[in-house]
């Protein structure tokens, strides 16, 4: 693995990205470059590339636009609890907050109106209500809904992954037993999505997971962590069959936002967010997931050094976006 410091200047190899400004860099032998600063947002966390503009949620009451080339970043919507989750459709922008999904119209200048919430009262997700929201091939919207907890029993719609119209209509549960997803993309018309492990059973497990959608799937939360029984719930017995995790992370990482990029060949590309509380702290980083016959066979890391990643998205031009909530940036690396 070829690792680029600040110092050495610019590697190429296979895909070039121009190096910007001295941030990060890429590594694992695709080639190495640094990254340019995109712009600043307090709290970045999920992304919606929606034509030649960029909407970013955040931890915090608003959600940030600025155009995809860059610039500064203007408050387009404010008063949410948690605003992380952002999603296009058209000239039509999706915000999942903590309780609630709300519907905007996009005008030609980025601006927002017509606000209307679609989905009010959503699930109590307590540590793990900051959702994340998708609009699939399918044109339904998909929100995740966290477990409220380390390991415990769910209620509800706790721990699961949901579908609806784009008017809200059509509510239905695409996925349970998943502890807290904050990530997800499509393949080939096959949803794959993160899913962060338990914490407090020791530094080597259970794994991060990244997981295939099979309709109303079963993913094991509370009983499984990836194929580990989880503390408390050695013996008890699963609801349903748990469908397995295609492909497992290192332990505490704390997978976030996935894409599949087409600058990368189909591959995706997954937000580490990092441990909080590892022996020696691990992820902080954006990892390659290389996949071979539409199945994920290895991981490697793509760049360092860009705070605590959130999200990953592909800007028209191919342009990998990063962002870092505990820097308030978004991050860019230029083909």
């Amino acid at each position: 693995m070829d690792v680029l410091s600040l110092r050495t200047g610019l590697l190429s190899v296979g895909i070039r990205f121009l190096a910007l400004a001295s941030v990060a860099v890429i590594t694992s032998g695709l080639g190495a470059a640094q990254a340019a600063l995109l712009a600043r947002v307090p709290a970045a966390r999920e992304m919606a590339v929606c034509g030649d503009m960029l909407f970013v949620g955040t931890k915090g009451s608003s959600v940030y636009s600025l155009p995809v080339s860059g610039g500064r970043a203007r408050v387009a919507a404010s008063g949410f609890s948690a605003a992380n989750g952002v999603a296009c459709s058209g000239n039509r922008l999706f915000v999942a907050s903590r309780n609630s999904v709300t519907a905007f119209d996009i005008g030609n200048d980025g601006t927002l109106s017509g606000r209307r919430d679609i989905r009010r009262g959503l699930t109590n997700s307590g540590v793990h209500s900051y959702r994340y929201i998708r609009v699939g091939p399918d044109s339904r919207l998909y929100v995740s809904l966290g477990s409220p907890c380390n390991i415990c029993l769910t209620h509800g719609l706790q721990g699961t992954i949901v579908s609806m119209k784009q008017d809200g209509s059509d509510f239905r549960r695409a996925a349970w037993g998943v502890r807290n997803s904050v990530g997800f993309d499509w393949k080939g018309g096959a949803m794959f999505f993160t899913d962060n492990g338990a914490d407090r059973m020791g530094d080597d497990i259970p794994p991060d997971e990244l997981n295939e959608l099979q309709p109303s799937g079963f993913y094991g939360f509370p009983y499984f962590g990836g194929r580990i029984r989880l503390k408390g719930f050695e013996n008890a017995r699963p609801p349903a069959q748990q469908i397995a995790p295609v492909f497992e992370f290192q332990a505490h990482v704390a997978t976030l936002g996935i894409h599949f990029f087409r600058s990368l060949g189909g591959d995706a590309l997954v937000a580490e967010h990092g441990s909080w509380n590892r022996t020696v702290p691990v992820g902080r980083e954006v990892v390659r997931v290389r996949f071979q016959g539409g199945r994920p066979v290895s991981v490697a890391t793509f760049v360092r050094g860009v705070g605590r990643p959130v999200d990953v998205k592909e800007a028209p031009d191919g342009s990998v976006l990063v962002s870092d909530d505990s820097g308030g940036a978004i991050y860019v690396f230029k083909q």
